[in-house]
């Protein structure tokens, strides 16, 4: 029986959109330690902060359920590109705003690419990955997803109290901008790494 081997696009591929998915989780538990920074900063109350995470969670509970149908009609190199765009308009306008409403907007719009994002990953794991290799690279998958809560509380407590709550999104764009691999020539789908690059 011939065994088929997992190729070095299908890994990036999984791994790109893995990055996606986790920088969108990890940005979710990091701002739930930023609550009282921003009801000083926005002077505003608890019942109006804690939008900042339950917006962010309603906006992924309408796009992630339309995921089957986002990917019978567009491509997922279309699909991915979209959630990136999304997600780095919502940090660099969550991360200059000077007033709330545009900090909940950029959290609204960063649900939108963490919601196309996220089950992109399980798609391209599920339809691409050899049968026998499927186990392997599901768990990875789950592994990079669930290690994102246990990181995000921590790293943002870290970050605001020695750098101040925007420094939150800073850092995540700062991350997201070192993703460099080159371009796969030979991929039919180009390389999403590189693709993360380019953000």
């Amino acid at each position: 029986m011939k065994i088929k081997k997992i190729d070095l696009k299908l890994i990036l591929s999984i791994v790109a959109t893995g990055i996606m998915s986790f920088s969108g989780v990890v940005v979710e538990t990091a701002m739930n330690v930023t609550f009282p920074s921003l009801m000083e900063e926005f002077q505003i109350g608890t019942s109006s902060v804690q939008w900042i995470t339950t917006g962010y969670l309603l906006v992924l509970a309408v796009i992630i359920p339309t995921s089957s149908y986002l990917k019978k009609r567009f491509r997922m190199k279309s699909l991915f590109m979209t959630a990136i765009i999304l997600f780095i308009i919502g940090t660099v306008l969550a991360a200059v705003t000077p007033v709330f409403s545009l900090l909940l907007l950029g959290r609204l719009i960063q649900g939108a690419g963490t919601g196309i994002a996220l089950p992109l990953m399980f798609n391209i794991t599920m339809e691409q990955v050899p049968e026998d290799k499927l186990g392997v690279m599901m768990g990875t998958a789950s592994l990079i997803t669930a290690m994102a809560p246990a990181v995000g509380p921590s790293l943002g407590g870290f970050i605001v109290n020695h750098f101040g709550w925007r420094m939150v999104f800073i850092a995540l764009l700062l991350f997201r901008a070192t993703r460099h691999l080159p371009h796969n020539r030979e991929a039919k789908m180009p390389s999403v790494f590189w693709l993360l690059s380019l953000s």
